[in-house]
């Protein structure tokens, strides 16, 4: 749609009066309705303007977050328990072709960005080379890459790839002190065949129970599922291809859009966000291994959650495949940015 905010508003007011002469009459608070047509016509606003679909390699910042994304893709294959032997070949050199344009584009003046996917890349080849596979084809695009890039940046120092670790160092770890539960948190692709309790569970969600909320509303709930029905919660998901049936544990936590009045209209993204967040760490302090796997879906999907039971009301936030640790298990390493990239004192 190529049109402005203003015209944009206009539209939607329109199309607004035409629902409500036909299906409400004039039952209906206009002054409220037109707020809510207010908010959507602003976000619609933002979302077209930055949503990083749209001219992706135009800016540095949509093309680096798109990077980060296609990067981790190749961590994950990496960091499940028994992958394919030669997999993510085409993944691995569409992200070599997507750094190549980075460096056209901004590598001159921002190449430190490319340590991390470079080390990624670096580790995937050695992964697969160890499995027997041969794939010269990537390992030539990654030599020719790394050519034109600063020679600081060419390093055995892996930022990237995958970490093993055993369910030992987890416990011993998990609860030393708020930085250590903070630091030794992983997303696990895999859990042993051993359920995690009720009583374990129930102790994560009086845990996240102490989360804040806007006026103490509390406007989230949670949905645990067990079993077939959390491996069929994984297929409608569609982000863990690949790790579906090894999640057989699964809580989906939701905001209830009741919960919250006419201005706050994004508030419960925030309250379910922060309580999800912390129901993540409490599952972890008590040596439960989890991943929290994204439910930012447009309506066309998300309105056939309701065959899991679902009320339209509540809001998915995001699910979260939980499970006990193998006695050795890996990870994605996930490298983090540095605060200087993502902070901004404003003293």
């Amino acid at each position: 749609m190529n049109c402005s905010v203003k015209q944009f508003s206009k539209y939607v007011e329109w199309a607004f009066r035409k629902y409500t002469e036909l299906f409400c009459g004039n039952n209906v608070n206009k002054e409220l309705e037109r707020q809510y047509l207010h908010e959507v016509c602003y976000f619609w606003q933002l979302t077209h303007l930055y949503n990083a679909t749209n001219h992706t390699d135009d800016d540095i910042q949509k093309m680096q977050f798109t990077i980060l994304r296609e990067n981790h893709v190749i961590e994950k294959g990496m960091s499940m328990q028994n992958p394919r032997k030669g997999f993510g070949q085409e993944k691995a050199l569409h992200l070599i072709e997507r750094l190549s344009k980075y460096c056209d584009l901004y590598g001159q003046n921002n190449s430190a960005f490319l340590t991390y996917p470079l080390s990624t890349l670096l580790s995937y080849i050695r992964y697969i080379e160890s499995q027997g596979v041969d794939i010269p084809e990537v390992r030539k695009a990654y030599e020719k890459l790394c050519d034109r890039v600063p020679t600081e940046l060419k390093t055995d120092s892996v930022v990237g790839g995958i970490c093993e670790t055993t369910k030992e160092d987890l416990l011993n770890s998990c609860n030393k002190g708020f930085e250590s539960l903070l630091l030794s948190r992983h997303s696990l692709r895999y859990f042993s065949k051993e359920s995690v309790s009720r009583e374990t569970i129930n102790k994560a969600l009086q845990m996240a129970q102490r989360t804040p909320s806007a006026c103490n509303r509390q406007g989230w709930h949670t949905h645990i599922f067990n079993g077939e029905e959390s491996v069929r919660l994984m297929y409608w998901q569609e982000g863990c291809r690949g790790c579906e049936e090894g999640f057989k544990q699964s809580v989906l936590v939701t905001a209830n859009l009741k919960a919250f009045l006419s201005h706050e209209v994004f508030q419960a993204y925030i309250d379910g966000g922060l309580y999800a967040m912390n129901l993540v760490n409490a599952f972890h302090s008590l040596g439960v291994g989890t991943i929290p796997l994204s439910c930012g879906f447009g309506f066309e999907k998300l309105k056939h959650l309701d065959q899991f039971g679902i009320p339209e009301y509540e809001l998915p936030i995001l699910i979260i495949a939980f499970g006990n640790v193998e006695e050795k298990y890996h990870y994605a390493v996930s490298s983090r940015k540095d605060i200087s990239q993502t902070n901004t004192y404003h003293y």
